[in-house]
């Protein structure tokens, strides 16, 4: 223990009106429209569109429009351009290894090879769709020669690609796919299963008037988990998915909420989209029963600490919201940030505190940023870079170029890295890093560099001429 579908597919209230909405968040649908205007005519060869592409193709998938995608992979196999047709072939034989269209999966696989046979998605493609049609030995076998390929390429580093090739060739396979061949569609029949979960009710109390604990019948389900859960070593591969398919209470649980959330993003997977969307699910769902959660035990402005563990898979499920959520301009997620940040958990064992400086500044709550920056700790140099962030979206230039000269002068990694035109990815240490060192620089640059360059401060900073700051209550 201890990190919406597409958003998440519940069904409307009986009484809500006929009028469509637009799936996607926000954030979602403004990336969509950027990226669908590079494509309005597909780019001629020679022409590199491939990463926006892939892009656009993900983001139908988390928004929910899975035949935009379809229509979009389509124009791509058909397209001039060598390096898009091959990308589009890569993402169709993905696409149907998804939905157990193994003989067309197969298919697209080998035009693919043969269009780029030297692309390293190609090994993920291969592994993932073995794995898909449960050929578990062949997989691990086709993993130890791409390893061996990708790793006498002296000319870039593939180490944590063939990591992941070995880690998916390893895995349990009711994790690692959809498309087992005793499992069905599994991710599809969890989602449906979500889809009918009833409402969030409170099953907890406040013992002491700080720790959650869960009600009898809560507490019975989740030492039953305990004996299945993913991570669980000494659990039957997969025993968890009768009990995740089978159990009305599971919904109501922040324990088996949590624990879902973090194997989903842990795992690898055969297809990517659907593992993003039952992330997306898990968390949406964590978020709701917060919400209904508080209310019922009057707890909203209540501290839930760290220190007590059974508040702790809340407060690892709102971090995860929170970070998964995140977006430049989107405040989307600031009610959780503000909430754990400034509430439940200020000695902030999650992490949030600079997530919350970069999403106030960035959402024209400067002034507040500037004050939650105040209290980080001292070596905590993503909120100091966050706060030249505030201080130049109050005006304060003044000020901020001396707090950025500051960053400078105690982080200089992680400014050299922010401002680098194509950094290289050193290598990492999951879960760790080593403070002033290119890896987080790198973590830093991965997830600040937008709100950056949303806020014009990348410009302003670099020499350049970025837009104006927003007034304060400005998103």
């Amino acid at each position: 223990m201890p990190s919406p579908p597409d958003t998440v597919r519940r069904k409307p209230p009986a009484n809500s009106p006929d009028t469509p909405r637009p799936r996607g968040n926000s954030h979602e649908r403004r990336v969509i429209a950027l990226l669908e205007a590079l494509f309005t005519h597909l780019p001629a060869p020679g022409t590199d569109r491939g990463p926006a592409a892939d892009l656009l193709l993900d983001t139908y998938l988390d928004a929910a429009s899975p035949r935009k995608a379809e229509y979009f992979l389509a124009a791509l196999r058909e397209t001039p351009s060598p390096d898009l047709r091959a990308l589009g072939w890569q993402r169709q034989c993905a696409f149907d290894a998804a939905r157990g269209r193994f003989p067309a999966a197969w298919a697209a696989f080998h035009e693919a090879t043969r269009l780029n046979p030297s692309a390293p998605a190609l090994a993920c493609l291969e592994v993932t769709t073995l794995m898909a049609e449960g050929r578990r030995d062949e997989a691990r076998h086709k993993a130890g020669l791409w390893a061996m390929r990708l790793a006498s390429n002296p000319a870039r580093d593939f180490s944590d690609l063939i990591a992941h090739l070995t880690d998916m060739a390893s895995h349990d396979p009711a994790v690692l796919t959809d498309n087992g061949p005793e499992q069905g569609h599994l991710i599809g029949r969890i989602l449906q299963r979500i889809d009918a979960w009833s409402a969030p009710v409170c099953h907890y109390r406040l013992r002491e008037a700080a720790t959650l604990s869960p009600d009898p019948g809560l507490a019975r389900l989740e030492a039953r988990w305990a004996a299945v859960s993913p991570f669980n070593d000494a659990a039957a591969p997969g025993a968890w998915v009768d009990m995740l398919l089978g159990e009305r209470l599971i919904g109501q649980s922040f324990l088996i909420l949590n624990d879902m959330a973090e194997m989903m993003q842990q795992a690898p997977v055969g297809n990517p989209a659907s593992a993003r969307a039952l992330t997306r699910a898990f968390l949406l769902r964590g978020e709701a029963l917060r919400g209904v959660v508080l209310d019922t035990l009057q707890a909203v402005d209540r501290p839930l600490p760290w220190r007590h563990p059974g508040n702790q898979p809340l407060l690892c499920l709102t971090a995860d919201y929170a970070r998964h959520f995140s977006a430049p301009g989107d405040d989307t997620v600031l009610a959780a940030l503000r909430w754990s940040v400034g509430v439940a958990n200020p000695s902030d064992e999650t992490g949030l505190r600079d997530l919350l400086v970069h999403c106030l500044a960035s959402c024209g709550h400067a002034a507040e940023a500037l004050a939650v920056a105040e209290h980080a700790n001292p070596d905590d140099s993503f909120s100091r870079h966050g706060r030249v962030l505030a201080l130049f979206m109050l005006g304060q230039q003044d000020e901020a170029r001396q707090a950025l000269r500051d960053c400078q002068s105690t982080s200089p990694q992680i400014w050299k890295t922010l401002t680098a035109t194509s950094p290289r990815k050193p290598r990492m240490t999951p879960g760790v890093y080593a403070i002033g060192g290119r890896d987080e620089a790198w973590i830093y640059r991965q997830r600040y560099l937008a709100f950056w360059k949303h806020a014009g401060a990348l410009a302003w900073a670099t020499g350049g001429q970025g837009p104006r700051p927003a007034r304060d209550g400005e998103c």
